[in-house]
C-alpha cells in the first residue's frame, strides 16, 4: 500500500515537473528524456497493475470474508499450509485479473498487464518456469503457480523500488 501511494505521488510529480510548465495552456508540453520516459512508462504500468489488484482484492475479500491481513499474507505466500478455501482466494484474484482463464494460466493477459514492469523476456521466463508447478484442482494449481512465481516477482519489485522503511 505504501509503495502504491508513493508511486502515485511520484507519477504526479514527474508528470507536472517534466511534461508541463506554468504556461502549459499556452505552450506545447515539454518532451521527456528517453530515460525518464522509460521510467515513467514503468511507473504508470505499475500504478495501473496495483489499482487492478486493489479492485480484485476488494472483490475477493468480500467474496471470501477474509481479513485484509490474511488476504495480504496469502498473496505474499506467508501462510503455512493454506486451506483449500485460502488457495481459492488466490485463484479468485487470478480470475479477476484474468491471469487464469479456461483452466490455464493466461500468459497473454499476464504479458499485457506486466510486460512493461517486468520486461517481456523476464516475464516469460518466470511464467514458463512456473507453469508446471502442479496442483490437483484449479485453486491448488493457481496457488502453486503463484507460490512459484511470487518470489521472482518480488525480485522485480526490489529492482524497481527502494525497500520500505
Amino acid at each position: 500500500m505504501k509503495s502504491s501511494i508513493i508511486c502515485c505521488i511520484l507519477a504526479t510529480v514527474l508528470l507536472s515537473l517534466c511534461v508541463f510548465n506554468a504556461d502549459a495552456g499556452l505552450r506545447k508540453p515539454k518532451k521527456l528524456t528517453p530515460e525518464l520516459e522509460s521510467k515513467f512508462e514503468v511507473l504508470t504500468a505499475w500504478i495501473a497493475y496495483r489499482l487492478n489488484l486493489k479492485h480484485a482484492k476488494e472483490a475477493c475479500v468480500g467474496e471470501y470474508g477474509f481479513s485484509d491481513e490474511l488476504a495480504t499474507n496469502l498473496v505474499k505466500i506467508k501462510v503455512a499450509n493454506p486451506s483449500d478455501r485460502e488457495k481459492c482466494y488466490v485463484n479468485c484474484l487470478y480470475n479477476k485479473l484474468v491471469f487464469y482463464k479456461d483452466d490455464a494460466i493466461n500468459k497473454q493477459a499476464m504479458k499485457e498487464s506486466l510486460f512493461e514492469i517486468v520486461g517481456e523476456q523476464r516475464l516469460l521466463n518466470i511464467v514458463n518456469g512456473c507453469l508446471n508447478a502442479g496442483g490437483t484442482n484449479a485453486c491448488d494449481k493457481v496457488y502453486k503457480f503463484h507460490a512459484c512465481a511470487s518470489p521472482e516477482f518480488d525480485k522485480v519489485r526490489s529492482d524497481i523500488f527502494l525497500p520500505d522503511e
